[in-house]
């Protein structure tokens, strides 16, 4: 009971830390992104905004604010037809979304609004640069190649955040009853973890 009481105290006092310094890229990146728009750099802010985004913590009212500031922009380069620019916040929202994803895909709602929104704008770049015929092929095509993007396996996300907690768990109970079989265990729930992680 003792031992399990270490392992629930150092597993949370590892998540606080990692929170912790999540918190700090976000509020770093929060910071630089408003400097960068209050000087008129809107690719500078585009950057430290996508770095906030990509500090992902559940729930974060900074990574909210982030994200609509970053949509925000999107809409103004659309409507200043910046469209490689407007791309490039879209994108950036996106992608942030799929690298932070886990048993689900965090903002998933937001995706379709997204996929709409790159399928346009590069449709209408493709049309401009003469690789398709109309916007109508552009928006089809682009649309396919996004709707090919893979989600996680809910199973092999499930396996791998268990693994990993497991992988922990048994080192902790290594360092204090020194049996060969958490070594064994700590071993065999490392590769299941690393397995998992590639696999979803």
């Amino acid at each position: 009971m003792k031992t399990m009481k270490y392992v629930v105290t150092i597993i949370a006092c590892m998540t606080g830390i990692i929170i912790l310094r999540l918190s700090v890229d976000q509020w770093q990146g929060y910071s630089k992104a408003m400097e960068s728009l209050k000087s008129g750099d809107r690719k500078a802010a585009i950057m430290y905004m996508d770095r906030t985004l990509n500090a992902h913590i559940p729930f974060s009212p900074i990574e909210a604010k982030a994200r609509g500031h970053i949509l925000r922009l999107a809409s103004d380069f659309e409507r200043e037809k910046e469209y490689e620019l407007a791309l490039l916040c879209y994108e950036t929202v996106r992608t942030s979304r799929y690298l932070a994803r886990h048993i689900w895909v965090p903002g998933k709602s937001d995706i379709p609004f997204l996929n709409d929104k790159i399928a346009t704008i590069k449709a209408r770049l493709l049309v401009e640069d003469g690789i398709v015929k109309d916007l109508k092929e552009g928006y089809d095509q682009q649309m396919g190649i996004m709707n090919k993007d893979y989600s996680p396996s809910v199973l092999w996300s499930v396996i791998s955040i268990t693994a990993f907690a497991a992988y922990i768990g048994f080192i902790i109970l290594w360092i204090f009853k020194r049996r060969k079989i958490y070594i064994a265990a700590c071993s065999l729930c490392f590769v299941v973890w690393i397995m998992a992680l590639y696999i979803s």
